[in-house]
């Protein structure tokens, strides 16, 4: 089992979800939270959020995954006319270099099919700079958080329509997921159960919400922060005239959001042969802004509501935290597997994956450790080995000597010596015949055919010679027999007398004449 962490690297608050692999699944053990400070540099702000969650006890996984912050990802629609993998990988790198704005040896990227048919596939391709991606990979390796994989905001979303239910749209409709950060918005959309067919990173969300609200009211942004926390409202959840006035505000910061929104539902609408979007589902933090959700679907006539995270997440996450939705969607890229799972990930080139080596010289010293007492253990092996060796071979020599003692009439050890004395023909065992009659008759025997219907009579055995009487079916059968009495060794030759037919007319009869001499024979065998 496996632990992977799903880290958020939001610009208000960092979230992480562990998940466990089991071999039926993913099971979410872990959900933890930090706020990220709000003054300074991004990175700075990164660096000095990250050790809290790490005090909570987020670092003690297997893998981690992430996607990359902020609005500096691109995304780019790239239609080619073919949907073989090599194919597009050696001319991807041309179409992307085609739309960037500067050097393509300044960026990276990595693509995810869309969708493919017989006249060839539509890609949504990511692209960064490396030296947006850089700095972020350096300050997770700091605090032993470097990622495995690092993927696209929006394209993420697709390992959460896998696990949507095929009801929340009418059939063959499509669900965009809007993720409601900070200070970006992701844009997903694609089927339940299949592929992100469009997705799309842009600026805006609560921060643009805060400093609206901020210059309305002429207070300070901590304090708009928390009244639009507390109070916030907008569409038909506004209550009182103060309450009126924020919620205009708040709707004068969501206009760049809404043209976005409907540009790329547009562009959307025109890629997919006009395919129905089913329903707006909302999450990120930004979503908990009371009466937003009917709000946008006035505003984009489309069916809107709150994303609900899969039920088995409530005991761990909680019930209506929709800023989770992104952590727990990063943990369950990181177990994905098979074809269906995306690829979309920019570690790639001079930016993959090195952890393992890292890994591997951090428990070096568990690992020298370990070799000492295997070494240790195979001496110890060796020296039980040799010594059960050695008490079996002084069994084997008491039994060579008491043979030997009572045949040759003098103990011998030495097997070779042993062997070469018995041979001998001045030693006892040389009165021994090397075969006899019963040995005779069953080597005969075992050489007939099993499928042969052969009768012996007549039959005279002296260790030189066998005399016999065969009935067979045809001269064929009798050609057969012949052929496999040669087979044995010891049967030198094998002369047949004249060939007769028996009495019915049936069968044929003839008299084998076997000469008996082995190849090792050093001498006529006694009668």
């Amino acid at each position: 089992m496996a632990r992977v962490l799903g880290l958020d690297l939001g610009s208000y608050t960092l979230k992480a979800v562990v998940v466990e692999t089991t071999y039926r699944g993913a099971t979410v053990k872990n959900y933890f939270t930090t706020p990220v400070p709000p003054d300074g540099e991004k990175l700075d702000r990164l660096k000095a959020a990250l050790p809290r969650l790490l005090e909570q006890g987020a670092g003690l996984v297997d893998s981690v995954v992430v996607s990359l912050p902020g609005t500096t990802l691109a995304t780019h629609p790239i239609s080619l006319p073919f949907s073989d993998a090599k194919k597009i990988e050696s001319t991807l790198a041309f179409e992307v270099e085609s739309q960037l704005p500067y050097d393509l040896d300044d960026a990276v990227f990595d693509h995810q099919i869309a969708s493919s048919d017989d006249k060839g596939a539509q890609l949504l391709v990511g692209v960064a700079r490396k030296t947006e991606l850089k700095p972020m990979l350096e300050a997770l390796r700091e605090v032993k958080l470097d990622p495995r994989i690092v993927t696209h905001a929006g394209l993420v979303y697709q390992n959460l329509l896998a696990v949507l239910p095929p009801t929340v749209v009418e059939a063959e409709a499509a669900v965009a997921v809007l993720d409601l950060g900070h200070e970006r918005c992701n844009l997903a959309i694609g089927k339940p159960g299949g592929a992100v067919e469009f997705a799309r990173t842009f600026a805006g969300g609560g921060w643009s919400l805060t400093k609206a609200l901020s210059n309305e009211f002429k207070v300070s942004l901590a304090d708009a922060q928390a009244w639009k926390e507390e109070h916030g409202a907008v569409g038909a959840e506004v209550v009182g005239a103060e309450a009126e006035r924020a919620a205009g505000a708040f709707m004068r910061a969501l206009q760049p959001v809404l043209r976005d929104l409907r540009s790329t539902l547009k562009s959307y609408d025109s890629r997919s042969n006009h395919r129905q979007i089913g329903a707006l589902l909302l999450c990120g933090g930004t979503a908990k802004l009371r009466g937003l959700a009917e709000q946008l679907g006035r505003d984009l006539n489309l069916p809107t509501r709150m994303l609900e995270l899969p039920a088995e997440t409530r005991e761990v996450v909680g019930i209506g935290r929709p800023e989770a939705a992104q952590a727990y969607a990063l943990a369950l890229r990181g177990t994905a597997t098979g074809t269906k799972a995306p690829r979309f990930n920019l570690r790639r080139g001079e930016f993959a994956f090195k952890s393992d080596f890292d890994f591997a010289s951090d428990k070096l010293g568990q690992l020298a450790a370990f070799a000492v007492v295997l070494f240790v253990l195979l001496i110890a092996s060796g020296i039980v080995r040799n010594s059960v060796l050695e008490r079996r071979e002084k069994q084997i020599d008491a039994v060579l000597c008491d043979v030997t003692q009572r045949i040759l009439g003098k103990c011998e050890k030495d097997f070779t010596i042993a062997l070469s004395l018995l041979k001998g023909q001045e030693s006892p065992a040389a009165g021994i015949p090397q075969r006899s009659a019963a040995t005779l008759l069953a080597e005969l025997t075992s050489r007939v055919p099993p499928d042969m219907h052969v009768t012996f009579d007549q039959v005279t055995i002296d260790l030189d010679r066998i005399s016999l009487r065969s009935e067979t079916e045809n001269s064929k059968a009798l050609e057969e027999l012949i052929a496999a009495l040669k087979t044995y060794k010891c049967f030198k030759e094998v002369n047949e007398g004249r060939v007769e037919k028996s009495k019915d007319g049936t069968k044929v009869q003839t008299r084998l004449d076997i000469q008996v001499e082995c190849p090792n024979d050093t001498e006529a065998p006694q009668g």
